[in-house]
């Protein structure tokens, strides 16, 4: 009788190993599917943040003279490590070819996209924290960190994008 408990005993301890072995691998296998996600997703937010932006801006040139727009966009785009966010910016090719790069810190690297502009005259009142101005030749860009919304005004075949 003895010889047969301990047959039990031994064939629940190798069930309950075999059980515990397939549920680490089961975790581990969802575990790296969600990991791998986490980039993608933070890729779809960055890419529909920039594409935002310019959807706006191609409104107000094809809204015309005396169209007017106040933007409110997000100040910074929040990442699978960093709950809190981080900035971004949106530099403007204005010259010839038009068209705006976003570039953002992620939480698995660099983030970076270009996007066309409607082919328009642009004006950026550059005032230093909000709208600055890099390179040579000056190349505007928005911060995002140090303003959440700017102000669209199309006037006479000129688009100014200033601080909201």
């Amino acid at each position: 009788m003895t010889s047969k408990r301990g047959q039990v005993a031994t064939e629940f301890m190798m069930y309950a190993t075999i059980f515990l072995f397939v549920v680490i691998v089961a975790f581990v296998v969802v575990n790296h599917i969600q990991m791998t996600e986490i980039p993608m997703k933070e890729n779809t937010v960055a890419k529909e943040t920039g594409e935002g932006f310019v959807n706006v801006m191609t409104l107000a040139v094809k809204g015309g003279q005396g169209f007017t727009y106040n933007y409110t966009f997000p100040r910074n785009l929040y990442t699978a490590i960093d709950k809190t966010g981080r900035p971004y910016r949106l530099y403007f090719l204005t010259e010839g070819n038009e068209s705006m790069i976003l570039e953002w810190e992620g939480s698995y690297g660099n983030f970076s996209y270009a996007y066309s502009l409607p082919s328009y005259e642009y004006y950026f009142e550059v005032d230093g924290t909000c709208i600055k101005e890099t390179g040579v030749p000056p190349v505007p860009f928005v911060n995002s960190s140090a303003c959440p919304r700017i102000f669209l005004s199309n006037d006479r075949g000129l688009l100014t994008i200033s601080r909201g």
